[in-house]
Formats: structure tokens, C-alpha cells, sequence
């Protein structure tokens, strides 16, 4: 696809009223896509935000999608139902693929050329470090398989498959994305739980992180510069969540010790999860197998493949998580939280 003039090329961009979704929308504008976000209530605007066309509403009606879709030329599809958790009303299949589905010939009736779909790492698979995963390692993270894992899986391949020639789909699947403005939170929300304690108990697992603000450049990119049918892994450095408590220690003082599960320690933690989600409603609502199982996945992907097509580069791990952090703090989101003087270069 040839190069494209940001000002004729119109975004729609959904979920654009949550953490990625908003970095996306954002960095759109600033480059300067006239950009529309899709967003199920009004968001939070700051003084140096870029302008957004906002449409408030909800994906799964039919209405607010054609109204959201009117004039685009491209589509970033970041909205999602998001959750390892158990998923007894169906939420997951009515949001990831149903909405993606409809959303996606919607869509090709418009006109729309580009449609570019966030995916998740859980589409993937998980290496080694000597040998991470890429984009074409065969699945193999059944482990923590779930209603989430599994529609996002069947969504990201209705993308791919396409709807005729005109228009072209391509996937992102980010790492774990890390950064300022995460309100709700998502991966700032373990991040202060290291933060805010003495003493962290953690399983052996691990992530590739990835900034926010690369994440937010890397759908930028693939509106000009992605191969269409094809899925992007976008990640950074691969940190085990010790590490990453140990990144946390740094920056804030806490957690003062950190101790590691042992693996052996995994089976009899998802058996008693199991067990109590039999009895109690409550354990059910707030884990999973799959989220215990996670806690213990070392999931090592590469992301060569975004890094040259996109023309990424990744900050520190420190940096990042450092921005996250502050921004919680300086937000009033975590008065309480401390951090300590940057090093001196």
C-alpha cells in the first residue's frame, strides 16, 4: 500500500475511551488523522489531549456502529471483552466476535479500505528463551485457554480471512502494555499491588511488556505499512513477574522481599481454585484456572517481524513502568504511592 497523507485518511477508532484504545486515538491525531472514537461513555479529556470526534455509544448496537463508521477510511478495532475469568452470560462471544464480525462487513459495505484488529499475545503461542514464539509458531497455550482467549482467537481469524478485495485486515497482538493513562487499571493495577506491599509472593511467570505509547505507534504504522492477512506480534523485552517486582522495588521502595513460587506449586493452586469455584459464586467472579495458570506461563514471543515493518524502537523496561507509575501517583489514582528521585544519567 503506498504511503498515505494522514489528513485524507479518516480513523475510526473503537474501545477509544479505554487505556489502548486511547493511546491509539490520540496518536492518530497528533499525526494527524481526523480521528472519531467510539467509546461507551464520555471519557476523560486532558488539556493537551488532541481533537477527537466522540461518539458515545455501544459497539453492539447496530445504529451507533454504522453512525461510528460513516466516512472512514480505515477502521482500528481495539473495543474488547477482556478477562482470564469465567464468562457465564456469554459476554465474550457477543462482544469479541459477534461485534467484530458485524462491525467488519459493516465496514466493507462503507467503503472502508483498512481495518485493523487488536489481538492479544493469547492468539499466539509461547516459547523459549532460547527459541521465543513468533507469528507462525503453532498455538500451544491450551493451559490458559478460556472464553476470552477463545473468541478473541475466532475474531482475529474472521479479520484475517477478509471480506472480499477491497478491503484490507491485518491483526496487532500487543504484549503486555504498560503506560500512563490507565485508568481503569489493567496492567498498572498489578503493578500497584508490588508497589504496595512489603512482601510479594509470585508465581514463576512471565510477559513481554510493551510501552503504551509504542503500541499506540505500531496501528499508526500498519494503516500504510501492514501486510494485509497478516498478524503482528508488538512486544518488548520479556520480563518474569519477579523481574518486574524488582522494577517496581526500584522506582517505589516497595515490595522489600520478593519471593518466588515454585512451579510445583501450580497444580495444586488451579485444583483448589477449581474446587472452591464449585462452591463459592464469588471465587468464580474474580479468577480462573486460566488466570492461575497464567500466573505461571513464561510467555516468550519475539516481535522482529512489527519491529522492522513499523519501524519500532522500545524504551527501557524501567522507563515505562516508571511512567505508569507516576502517572497513577500524579493522577490522585494512588496518592499514596511513593517514588523514589530518577537516577541521575
Amino acid at each position: 500500500m503506498p504511503a498515505i497523507a494522514p489528513g485524507d485518511w479518516p480513523v475510526l477508532v473503537t474501545g477509544a475511551g479505554g487505556f489502548v484504545g486511547g493511546h491509539i486515538a490520540r496518536e492518530l491525531s497528533r499525526a494527524g488523522h481526523p480521528v472519531r472514537g467510539l467509546a461507551r461513555r464520555p471519557p476523560t479529556i486532558e488539556p493537551d489531549d488532541p481533537p477527537i470526534d466522540w461518539q458515545i455509544g455501544d459497539l453492539l448496537d447496530p445504529a451507533t456502529r454504522r453512525a461510528a463508521i460513516r466516512g472512514m477510511r480505515a477502521v482500528i478495532h481495539a473495543a474488547g471483552w477482556v478477562s482470564l475469568g469465567p464468562d457465564d452470560e456469554d459476554c465474550a462471544r457477543i462482544v469479541n466476535v459477534e461485534a467484530t464480525r458485524a462491525l467488519l462487513a459493516e465496514a466493507d459495505t462503507a467503503g472502508v479500505e483498512r481495518f485493523v484488529f487488536t489481538s492479544t499475545l493469547h492468539t499466539v503461542a509461547a516459547g523459549t528463551p532460547e527459541k521465543p514464539a513468533d507469528e507462525r509458531t503453532p498455538w500451544n497455550l491450551h493451559a490458559v485457554d478460556s472464553p476470552y482467549a477463545r473468541t478473541k482467537r475466532e475474531a482475529e481469524a474472521i479479520v484475517l480471512q477478509g471480506i472480499g478485495d477491497r478491503m484490507q485486515c491485518l491483526a496487532i497482538c500487543p504484549g503486555m502494555v504498560v503506560g500512563p493513562r490507565d485508568i481503569r487499571p489493567t496492567s498498572t493495577g498489578l503493578l500497584l499491588i508490588m508497589a504496595r506491599t512489603p512482601v510479594v509472593v509470585i508465581p514463576g511467570g512471565g510477559i513481554p511488556i510493551v510501552d503504551a505509547s509504542v503500541i499506540a505507534q505500531a496501528h499508526r504504522a500498519a494503516l500504510s505499512l501492514g501486510e494485509p492477512g497478516r498478524r503482528y506480534a508488538v512486544v518488548g523485552p520479556y520480563l518474569s513477574y519477579t523481574e518486574m517486582a524488582r522494577l517496581v522495588s526500584q522506582i517505589t521502595g516497595r515490595p522489600r522481599m520478593i519471593h518466588r513460587l515454585p512451579d510445583a506449586a501450580h497444580r495444586p493452586m488451579r485444583y483448589s481454585y477449581a474446587a472452591g469455584g464449585l462452591i463459592s459464586r464469588r471465587l468464580r467472579a474474580i479468577g480462573s484456572p486460566a488466570l492461575v495458570a497464567g500466573a505461571f506461563l513464561r510467555l516468550h514471543v519475539r516481535g522482529d517481524l512489527a519491529d522492522a515493518t513499523f519501524g519500532l524502537a522500545h524504551p527501557d523496561p524501567i522507563v515505562t513502568i516508571r511512567s505508569a507509575l507516576a502517572d497513577a501517583h500524579h493522577s490522585g489514582r494512588a496518592p499514596w504511592l511513593r517514588l523514589r528521585p530518577e537516577p541521575s544519567a
